[in-house]
């Protein structure tokens, strides 16, 4: 894990291993130190192989549950046969949206089978860039 730690951000990577039957896996991540207050502590996550290989990898989903001020459980399921080995999880913390930011939700149909795409249109805030 490399934690990075700012006023109100935080941010790591942590591996988590996948086993056969189902290729789903889920690890409680401890932030180094706490956040402050009782502000609602937002985690973002993303997946990747750990190791490099010449052969395409499977997709693979990534989820938080139950983002505490000191702790998060990141959840992960692969595809197909899937790797049975270590995924990479980068992720970022936050209990305040970073200035200049902008946070939300939308929800999606089932994304089991099929595809589905959703328009986000961000709202305008001034003159962030020139």
């Amino acid at each position: 894990m490399y934690p990075f730690t700012a006023v109100g951000l935080k941010s790591g990577k942590d591996n988590v291993t996948t086993s056969s039957p189902g290729l789903f896996a889920c690890k409680k991540i401890y932030f180094q130190t706490p956040f402050y207050g009782r502000q609602q502590v937002t985690v973002l996550a993303s997946v990747g192989h750990t190791v490099k290989s010449q052969t395409p990898r499977n997709g693979a989903a990534v989820w938080v549950e139950g983002a505490e001020t000191s702790e998060f459980t990141v959840c992960i399921v692969e595809y197909s046969s899937g790797s049975n080995k270590s995924l990479e999880v980068n992720w970022v913390a936050f209990n305040a949206a970073p200035h200049g930011s902008q946070i939300g939700s939308t929800s999606l149909n089932s994304w089991t089978t099929g595809t589905e795409c959703k328009r986000i249109d961000f709202r305008q805030v001034g003159n962030c860039f020139p």
